[in-house]
């Protein structure tokens, strides 16, 4: 049971900002002068911003299953983007800040299943990538009633399009961004008079990099940075890696079009940005900011062009670190920077000390407050993180210490290790590359992380005769994404009759787009998985395929 410790006038509302597949470097205050993050970049300048945390694991599910918890993945069994067929009870940060006597709601991305379950949230406004049912679906329920219901991919064009730069076809007051913003103003406004929790999920800037007009041409080509490329051999990179480079359709993508890729997730992340800035405008007028606890972060990162690779699901910086900000004036100095090894699972015992609540099951969690330094941070710092993904063969962990990263990838039994501190772009490989003393600082980092697994993962697909095992791979996998809009399948027939032909939305997707030409993608596999272009300019063009 939860035990209040502090008094109602002392614990401030909390809110949870949280952005799905956010680079860490896509912040202004993070020192990218390229992106315009100005409110995000304020919550820094007032408050506490950690430059080294990082996912638990880079995927969805997973690593909001953490951060809900405060477990790692041996205790919540999800290892990707999985649900355990017995699903583990445990408690949850709104159960617990329920209990405590805050009103707790979420709005937008959550990634439950079923969507409507509610882990201990009083009320729920949800917002799903792929929804199926429109009724389990506020969003898509509203974008109907708005008169947008002839709309397929209303979270962008996935399938053929999933990793390339496209428009939104929703004005921006339509867009999942704008309506998360919106509904953050109205619940703030309603609860003002009590201590609130609120949960913000936003589906951006995870891909489709769709963004509405005119924020989609809010960054010219020429100033994006160019992903971060090296000069190794094919045969030098993960196999893990080579898939997500397959994954994307980059093989033969220009220099431009990784660049505009670039540009449309600045602006998804620009579109956010705004969003919180109406969200502290509105703190402001009702005189509650500073009585706010505001915590914003991820779940994952992307690698968004790096190696010519997308995606999360790497142990790579772009996809395993994530931003954090914390800003609490009674508890976090204004401006400070930390470089604290932390993740989602501190968040959990953070809520809990700044609503002055103490509950048996902190003692059971790996993570500590981070409120627990004066001005903000760890007051114990950590001597490693872990990073990891999959299970069997597909499992990898990464082992994150001050400077150094040591991955193990259990495919192949490929090893990594890469000095942060001189070589932050991970070019350098210093077991391949046999540097001097790089072999026992591998040696001594695999047994630290076959220790941590047989605690805190799934030692029984991936351990034997204690030490990882290897599965002998030799050839990256080879997938595309071949998702299409589920919800579209369970409409009226009346309404199915108004739903505009597949292949318009692609048109429209791609009308402002010139870095690239349609037939630059993969049309056979768009083809097999039962895409079409009926309804576009390019209708008749799968025939070729």
């Amino acid at each position: 049971m939860a035990i209040l410790r502090r008094s109602e006038s002392d614990r401030p509302n909390i809110i949870l900002l949280y952005v799905d597949q956010q680079r860490a470097d896509a912040l202004g205050a993070a020192g990218n002068l390229a992106i315009s993050t100005p409110n995000l970049d304020r919550l820094a300048a007032e408050g506490v911003m950690f430059t080294h945390c990082s996912s638990t694991t880079p995927v969805c599910v997973a690593a909001r299953y953490s951060l809900l918890t405060g477990r790692r993945e041996g205790d919540t069994g999800r290892f990707a983007n999985n649900r355990p067929p017995i699903e583990p009870l445990h408690d949850t940060i709104p159960a617990l800040l329920g209990s405590a006597g805050y009103y707790t709601h979420s709005i937008g991305k959550m990634h439950f299943s079923p969507p409507r379950r509610h882990y201990g949230l009083h009320s729920r406004e949800v917002m799903q990538e792929l929804p199926h049912w429109p009724q389990d679906d506020d969003y898509l329920t509203w974008l109907i009633g708005q008169g947008y219901g002839h709309k397929r991919e209303i979270h962008g064009v996935r399938n053929l399009l999933y990793a390339q730069p496209q428009t939104s076809p929703l004005p921006q007051e339509a867009h999942g961004s704008w309506w998360c913003g919106d509904r953050m103003e109205a619940f703030i406004r309603a609860n003002a008079q009590r201590r609130f929790f609120m949960w913000t999920g936003f589906i951006g800037p995870h891909p489709p990099y769709n963004v509405p007009a005119p924020w989609e041409s809010m960054y010219d080509l020429a100033d994006m940075p160019f992903p971060i490329q090296v000069d190794r051999d094919e045969e030098t990179l993960p196999l893990h890696l080579r898939m997500l480079r397959y994954y994307g359709n980059y093989e033969n993508a220009s220099d431009d079009r990784l660049r505009r890729c670039v540009a449309v997730y600045y602006a998804a992340c620009s579109l956010i940005d705004h969003q919180v800035g109406r969200m502290l405008d509105t703190l402001e007028e009702l005189d509650i900011l500073d009585e706010t606890l505001i915590v914003f972060t991820g779940d994952h990162g992307e690698l968004l062009g790096d190696f010519r690779a997308c995606q999360k699901m790497s142990p790579y910086e772009g996809s395993s670190r994530v931003p954090l900000i914390m800003r609490w004036p009674e508890r976090l100095e204004a401006g400070r920077v930390r470089d604290d090894l932390v993740g989602c699972t501190d968040i959990l015992p953070t809520f809990m000390d700044a609503a002055g609540v103490d509950h048996p099951v902190l003692e059971e969690l790996s993570g500590q407050s981070l409120l627990s330094a004066d001005g903000g941070g760890h007051a114990k710092p950590r001597d490693g993180w872990v990073t990891c993904y999959g299970i069997g063969a597909s499992r990898w962990l990464s082992l994150r210490r001050p400077g150094l990263k040591y991955n193990y990838y259990c495919d192949n039994g490929m090893e990594e290790l890469y000095d942060l501190a001189t070589d932050p772009t991970e070019a350098h490989n210093l077991v391949l590359e046999g540097a001097a003393g790089a072999r026992a600082t591998a040696n001594e980092m695999r047994a630290w992380l076959v220790e941590w697994e047989k605690q805190n993962g799934f030692p029984e697909t991936c351990i034997e005769d204690d030490d990882f095992k290897s599965f002998g791979a030799t050839e990256p996998g080879r997938r595309r994404n071949g998702q299409f809009p589920n919800w579209v399948r369970y409409i009226p027939e009346e309404m199915q009759g108004q739903l505009e032909p597949p292949g318009k939305g692609i048109e429209e997707a791609l009308a402002r787009e010139d870095t690239f030409d349609i037939e630059e993608l993969d049309l056979a596999a768009f083809k097999e998985f039962g895409g079409s272009l009926d309804g576009s300019k390019w209708e008749g063009l799968l025939e070729k395929y």
